[in-house]
């Protein structure tokens, strides 16, 4: 294993939930609770890297930076930065914060990014406008199910299988979903795949249960350099290995529908950390819709194209598993917080590696992946980390 190249210190996680909370203050109170965590001032911090929203807010917080920085007193910033690629941000500004640690720019930065996703009803056109292209998708007035459904029935075509493979994923997620305590949908009870099968249909493969949930919520972590964890109150999880692969902009440039830039941003990743995909314990993966666990499993490696439905038939992503994935339940059972919600996956795999988990703690995270993307599957980014 290569030195690591910066430390996780401590996080915050906002309940996801209809908070109905100012944008600003969702950023401060997770920001606050986040240097709490890590036994930090903000006279410790000396970068700062948030998301711009994708949802309403973008105008009256363009400079969401600064006021953050105001806010809180952070007066000794050598980087401050906003940054905007979906729900891979969130990834990509702890890519941006560790390579400021690793050229000395910077020591201990704080990343935040909290906000809501409003219904569909409400934002539905807004998202089209962001992620369709004017002259070749936009005029058809698609919808966000209905461009992903083509990506989910062309890997599906590809693989030979149907849409109860989907299933398979939700009734696993449900799994650690009702067992975590602020889950959306804990309350749901256990799901079979025939339930799932059975909702309401919404686009292309999905039904209602394939779909995640939208919700308000986000939080905050902070990244310091490897030679300030020793001080650390939480067991030190190390960033050790990243990478990212950008294939198109627009799903109408998607070179293959089948296969995202998860491929090299995987590979790169594992790469840099010197492991394999085998030697994974503990996965975080985006998941939007059903389809993305089942295709991103394969991508990264963690199982052979068109295999990945056999670990969840097997028990291996489920609790007590030898893979576990999506251990709070997922953006499909534990909620989908709109921009914010990419930084789910990263704070779940520190709670579990520091053996904080709010739900069910695996018995093994000495070393996990998260995987994240934004829009259609354009920007894919990928981290390994370690704990010690």
């Amino acid at each position: 294993m290569p030195e690591p190249l910066a430390t996780l210190a401590g996080f915050s996680e906002v309940t996801p939930g209809r908070l109905d909370r100012p944008f600003l203050d969702l950023h401060l109170e997770s920001a606050v609770a986040a240097l709490r965590d890590a036994g930090m001032e903000a006279s410790d911090v000396d970068g700062l890297i948030c998301v711009g929203s994708m949802m309403g807010e973008s105008i009256e917080h363009t400079f969401l930076s600064e006021e953050i920085q105001d806010s809180l007193g952070l007066h000794n910033l050598g980087l401050q930065l906003g940054v905007q690629l979906g729900g891979g941000s969130h990834l990509a500004m702890l890519g941006v914060a560790t390579r400021a640690i690793q050229s000395g720019q910077c020591s201990a930065v704080l990343c935040v990014s909290a906000g809501g996703f409003p219904p569909i009803r409400d934002v539905g056109r807004r998202l089209m406008t962001m992620t369709c292209h004017p002259d070749y998708e936009l005029p058809y007035a698609p919808s966000i199910p209905t461009l992903y459904g083509l990506i989910a029935q062309s890997w599906l075509d590809q693989v030979g299988q149907g849409r109860e493979v989907f299933a398979e994923a939700v009734v696993a997620q449900q799994e650690w979903a009702v067992a975590h305590p602020t889950s959306i949908g804990a309350g749901a009870g256990s799901f079979t795949v025939e339930q799932v099968l059975d909702a309401r249909h919404i686009a292309g493969p999905f039904g209602y249960l394939d779909c995640s949930i939208p919700c308000e919520g986000g939080g905050a972590f902070v990244l310091v350099s490897p030679d300030r964890a020793a001080g650390l109150p939480h067991r030190s999880v190390h960033v050790v290995g990243m990478g990212e692969g950008h294939t198109h902009g627009f799903l109408t440039s998607m070179p293959d529908l089948s296969r995202t830039g998860a491929v090299r941003s995987g590979a790169t990743a594992f790469a840099q950390a010197g492991v394999s995909p085998a030697d994974i314990q503990l996965a975080q993966l985006y998941d939007a819709f059903s389809s993305n666990p089942l295709m991103l499993l394969e991508e990264l490696g963690l199982a052979e194209r068109g295999k990945a439905v056999e670990l969840y038939r097997e028990g291996a992503t489920r609790p007590g598993g030898r893979l576990p994935v999506n251990t709070n339940g997922g953006l499909l059972r534990f909620g989908h917080s709109g921009t914010a919600s990419g930084i789910c996956g990263v704070l779940e795999a520190y709670q579990q590696m520091t053996g904080r988990a709010a739900g069910i703690q695996v018995e093994q995270a000495d070393l996990a992946v998260v995987h994240a993307y934004g829009s259609m599957l354009c920007s894919h980014v990928t981290v390994v980390l370690e704990g010690s």
